[in-house]
């Protein structure tokens, strides 16, 4: 490739020298800050730097002169040499890098001049690549989270080390044999070998292992989520693409020089028993940006309002995701006038506002089991982090109670769910997702439909409606029946954010679709009628429902017949509440 002059425009640490400057940091703050880490700022004066600048030399993101580099060092007692540091490349050069270079095949790998922070998961990639020479690498995540955009910056920086970088996504889910030939007329031809195929997939796929044995070559594969099945376990196999895992396997096992890394939103089940120290397969999953690289991206839009508390809130309530805080900035600029606090007061509210973050969350969602919604409809009922113990003890069906621990697991794996010791929580977008489907279903459930009055409907001399509970096509069991809408065993200010957040929007829509609050609370007392004489197990918490919805409604249910109802989780205010056990009232 044609060498071009670079115009000197600062330097940034090379991988290796960045590696070192930080295990002198962890070393420091071991020894002289019992364990806890430095702060930006206490960073910067130890450095004798402004705070931007100490910023830019731990991010690698941005290029500073080289006597603030060797300032960095020598505050840890770290010598500075020539090796130390390298030119970034500027969008231009990756691009030219991308398309000059005939050993190269970027496919359609996505360009983003916009790449802020991930300088420890480029480091952490690097060294399994380069270093450790892994034949088999996955960066897992959520949608959104940048996976793609880090596979490119780190084929870039790497693609040096290989005498062949093929990059292939598989969003459209091509067949494991078509992509494999597709894969192996670049890297034939690149190695300048005999181009001609074998005819069947094993043939194939034995020519790829010569390749990858006797050249070093890295194969990207983007978006394998593709290739796994939606409403299962996570990371299983989709029907008739058993081949690609074929791939995956013998790129695992069968020793060579080579590297494939692949980007998926989980990890296929299969990688679980092969990788680990030693083996030579890794997977890094992707956590959300900063609050300051968030901010960065953020200011990539225009300028914005907000004080750094706000900024926090912000890039926190959006888990740190790229993609949906380039959305919410775009929101915040036509909505909000540019405002942070606009957009926290109604997160607050519980209202998700961005339809395009919606969208994001909903094909994550639809991949999950009927048994993993259940869970992920549980945590957001629950507004503070919950044991594996107190969810098995609020499920109804005893199936989805024996499958609880392989349900948290794959949602771990899919990046839905976040741990904390023993604990379970949603990110607080993912929350507000999470909820408003929850009311959206349950509204459909019970919705009523103005019809002639028929057997087991209720006359009225105003109305005359029939009602019913229906279960929608994902959920066999109504999730008015499987999921209590409030948890009167919990604290008093929990079951009132439930309130607040669920039974209030819910009523709210319920008001809107029967047009009248009468319609409403004659629906609500028939549910109830209907569920008399019903076993504990068949009536779920259709009662408790029932009845939390009446009081909110400020229905006055004294000398209402509540005997033979199965009342679980009911907070009334006449003390008729149920709260650790199943009981008939």
């Amino acid at each position: 490739m044609k060498q071009k002059k670079r115009r000197n425009r600062g330097v940034i640490l090379t991988p290796r020298a960045w590696t070192r400057l930080q295990t002198a940091i962890a070393q420091a703050e071991c020894e002289e800050n019992a364990h806890d880490k430095f702060s930006q700022e206490e960073l910067s004066d130890r450095m004798g730097l402004a705070l931007h600048t100490t910023s830019k030399i731990l991010g690698r993101s941005e290029a500073v002169d080289k006597g603030s580099l060797q300032a960095a060092f020598a505050a840890f007692g770290l010598e500075f040499c020539k090796c130390d540091y390298t030119q970034p490349i500027s969008p231009v050069e990756e691009i030219e890098t991308r398309t000059e270079n005939p050993q190269s095949d970027w496919g359609e790998a996505p360009y983003s001049s916009l790449f802020y922070g991930r300088s420890m998961e480029l480091v952490q990639l690097r060294q399994w690549l380069v270093e450790e020479k892994c034949r088999l690498v996955g960066l897992l995540g959520i949608g959104g989270i940048g996976k793609s955009t880090l596979a490119v910056k780190l084929g870039l920086q790497v693609q040096t080390e290989f005498e062949v970088v093929v990059w292939r996504s598989l969003h459209n889910a091509p067949p494991a044999e078509e992509m494999l030939a597709n894969i192996l007329q670049f890297v034939l031809l690149a190695l300048q070998l005999d181009v001609m195929l074998p005819e069947s997939f094993s043939g194939k796929l034995s020519k790829l292992m010569e390749c990858l044995t006797n050249h070093r070559c890295l194969l990207i594969l983007d978006n394998a989520e593709t290739i796994l099945a939606s409403g299962g376990q996570a990371g299983q196999c989709r029907p008739g693409y058993e081949d690609y895992i074929q791939l995956l396997k013998s790129v695992g096992t069968i020793p060579h020089k080579s590297c494939v890394l692949f980007t998926s939103r989980e990890k296929p089940r299969e990688m679980l028993a092969l990788e680990g120290e030693g083996t030579g397969i890794r997977s890094l999953l992707l956590k959300g940006l900063n609050s300051a690289e968030g901010q960065k991206l953020f200011q990539q839009k225009g300028t914005f309002i907000g004080t750094e508390e706000e900024w926090q809130r912000l890039i926190e309530h959006y888990g740190g995701n790229p993609l949906a805080l380039k959305m919410v900035a775009a929101g915040t600029q036509e909505l909000f006038n540019a405002r942070i606090a606009g957009v926290l007061e109604y997160g607050e509210q519980g209202v998700l506002i961005f339809e395009d973050v919606r969208d994001l969350l909903e094909s994550q969602f639809h991949r999950l089991s009927v048994v993993e919604q259940e869970v992920m409809y549980w945590l957001a009922i629950n507004p503070e982090p919950v044991s594996l113990a107190n969810l098995a003890s609020d499920l109804v069906i005893s199936s989805s109670e024996r499958q609880l621990p392989q349900a948290i697991k794959s949602l771990l794996q899919r990046s839905l769910i976040e741990k904390s010791g023993e604990y379970f929580f949603l990110q607080p977008v993912v929350m507000e997702y999470t909820t408003q489907r929850l009311i959206e279903e349950v509204s459909q459930e019970i919705r009523v439909w103005g019809q002639p009055t028929e057997a087991g409907g209720i006359q009225d001399s105003k109305v005359q409606i029939k009602i019913y509970l229906t279960p929608n096509t994902r959920h066999p069991t109504p999730l008015f029946q499987t999921h209590a809408l409030i948890k009167a065993t919990a604290k008093n200010y929990i079951w009132e954010t439930q309130k607040q957040l669920i039974i209030q929007p819910l009523v709210e829509q319920l008001l809107i679709e029967l047009g009248s609050q009468e319609k409403l609370m004659l629906l609500l007392k028939n549910v109830l009628e209907q569920q008399r004489y019903k076993s504990p197990i068949i009536a779920g918490y259709v009662g408790g429902n029932s009845l939390n919805l009446l009081v909110h409604l400020q229905v006055n249910l004294r000398g209402y017949d509540l005997s033979n109802l199965t009342i679980w989780q009911a907070q009334i205010k006449s003390k008729l509440e149920t709260r650790n056990e199943v009981s008939e009232i």
